[in-house]
């Protein structure tokens, strides 16, 4: 992706075009495991995540990659908070209890099993109260699509300590949502 204009910076309109497709399959990645009377969709929830963000204040942004790490973020958020709503409604209302959302084990590599949503925003939840810049390695690179070197413009780190704490920060999160079974 090639950085944005100046003209652009401050206006996430400009750069939605860019990596629209890029979010749109980011969200699309969440819901391969969703039953079919799930009630977001992916194009749905990049337009929520974005009308939000576009309502925001204007930000600097520096070019789409760091766009879409924002957006990302935001679909995340929503996805989470949807979910979350979605079982405190459901909450004592039916004798099934609420029902969980699964991810696709290809949102982060578990090799043995579907990862509930809201298991993994807690386990991320505590990777960031761990460590902050593994919370952003893990979430920039898998969750936002982000190169490694561009991991590593963002967080101002070189691309080797990206990659070490790729793999110490998944190897947390796997022994984490293993204690959560």
């Amino acid at each position: 992706m090639t950085a944005a204009s100046t003209d652009d910076r401050n206006d996430p309109a400009g750069l939605v075009p860019p990596v629209y497709e890029d979010l749109r399959a980011i969200a699309a990645g969440y819901f391969r495991r969703q039953p079919a009377g799930f009630t977001l969709r992916p194009t749905e929830l990049v337009h929520e995540a974005c009308l939000q963000i576009l309502q925001r204040d204007a930000a600097d942004w520096t070019s789409p990659a760091h766009f879409r790490a924002v957006a990302a973020r935001k679909i995340w958020q929503v996805l989470v908070d949807h979910v979350r709503h979605r079982n405190a409604a459901k909450r004592g209302g039916g004798s099934d209890g609420p029902r969980r959302a699964a991810l696709d084990p290809a949102v982060l590599p578990v090799h043995d099993r579907a990862i509930d949503l809201i298991d993994l925003a807690d386990a991320l939840e505590a990777l960031a109260g761990e460590s902050r810049r593994l919370h952003e390695v893990v979430f920039l690179h898998r969750f936002a699509g982000l190169t490694q070197e561009e991991v590593a413009g963002q967080l101002g780190v070189s691309t080797s300590t990206v990659e070490k704490d790729y793999r110490y920060a998944l190897a947390w999160l796997r022994t984490r949502l293993r204690e959560e079974r």
